[in-house]
């Protein structure tokens, strides 16, 4: 198998603005590291298979000053590759990416098809676009970086071979399908609100559908309509809330939190469930459950030698008894991977997913 260095054939260095962004455990944020102050800092970041993220808070933060949450970033080398190499990018092909971001992905897919004019980048903020084009042609690449929604896609150089998204989804956007040619292929980091993503292939059908399989993991930046919120009850909520006790031990809410066990399949059983986890210190672990657009609200508090915890509900949903509901089907189903489900998106829209095999009599409709 290639080596995932030997796959990236463009520098990563030209594509990384000069100044980028870190984890702060100071303030639980991020700090700007600019290349003109600490270029080996810098230097390692960008030879480092890391991801970097390039803005934070859709870019109204400025350096100097603490950044909440990251809205753009290049890549971890490494997932770039493997991304590729899913994708099967031909000469000649004609591409569509939806997430330009610094623009090395948009390079490395101008390599692979021959020419930069059958590449299309899409990036949603106007000023990484800007600075994507920038970095582009002064590399010497040129593809058509438009500055727009990617989820509809860019239709007037449709219809493409290819299609992949470097942010993550929970819905494959109707207009991607219907810009692939039948026999396309389309690659995007897709999963729940729950936990990570998965990256799917999928190839599209003369039909309208397009299905496929999940694969390894993938911690991506969502596409902005579809990000992921968190609730933060007021004391008095709290205080309010049912509080009753899991029955799970350490093992088991280990599996329903990780997403090479229980927590793929959780995210695809139970909708609108937005899963954070917060490690308060050594002894004390916070397994959270949001739903905004219910207000509902679920957290286990667990604390070392002092089990059963207690969990605590908010809401109209139940959302920990709906996840512990959703554990105990994967336990029953042989606790399926991952890389064992399939998708397939009909053409209505519909999101089915299945596992080993569309016709499986475990399979069910999404809903979002």
């Amino acid at each position: 198998m290639t080596d995932w260095r030997e796959q990236l054939i463009v520098p990563r260095a030209p594509f990384i603005p000069s100044v980028v962004w870190v984890d702060d455990p100071t303030t639980d944020g991020f700090v700007a590291v600019s290349r003109n102050d600490d270029e080996p800092r810098w230097r390692a970041l960008v030879e480092a298979d890391e991801p970097i993220i390039t803005q934070v808070d859709d870019g109204t933060t400025e350096p100097g000053t603490t950044g909440l949450q990251p809205s753009s970033s290049c890549s971890q080398p490494s997932l770039v590759a493997a991304m590729l190499s899913a994708l099967e990018v031909r000469e000649g092909h004609r591409v569509l990416e939806i997430g330009t971001g610094t623009g090395w992905n948009a390079a490395q897919l101008s390599e692979r098809v021959g020419t930069g004019e059958h590449v299309v980048t899409v990036e949603v903020d106007p000023a990484v676009a800007g600075d994507a084009r920038r970095a582009l042609t002064g590399a010497g690449y040129s593809p058509w970086v438009v500055t727009g929604d990617g989820t509809n896609g860019y239709p007037p150089a449709a219809p493409y071979d290819r299609v992949i998204c470097t942010a993550s989804v929970r819905a494959i956007p109707r207009a991607w399908i219907d810009q692939t040619r039948p026999g396309g292929v389309i690659v995007a980091p897709w999963g729940t609100d729950y936990g990570d993503d998965a990256l799917t292939r999928l190839e599209v059908h003369e039909d309208g559908s397009a299905s496929g399989r999940c694969g390894i993991n993938l911690a991506f930046m969502r596409i902005r309509h579809q990000r992921r919120d968190f609730l933060e009850p007021t004391a008095d909520e709290l205080n309010a809330a049912d509080a009753t006790r899991t029955t799970r031990g350490g093992r088991e809410l280990f599996e329903m939190v990780t997403f090479a066990r229980a927590a793929f399949t959780i995210g695809l059983r139970v909708p609108s469930c937005y899963l954070t986890v917060e490690d308060v210190d050594e002894d004390h672990r916070l397994i959270e459950l949001h739903d905004v657009r219910s207000r509902s609200w679920a957290r286990a508090t667990l604390v070392r030698g002092k089990d059963p915890w207690t969990v605590h509900q908010l809401g109209p949903r139940r959302l920990w008894n709906e996840v512990d509901a959703a554990y105990a089907w994967w336990c029953d189903a042989g606790k399926p991977t991952p890389d064992r489900y399939g998708l397939t998106v009909t053409p209505d829209g519909r999101h089915d997913v299945w596992i080993d095999a569309p016709d499986d009599e475990r399979r069910w409709s999404l809903t979002f």
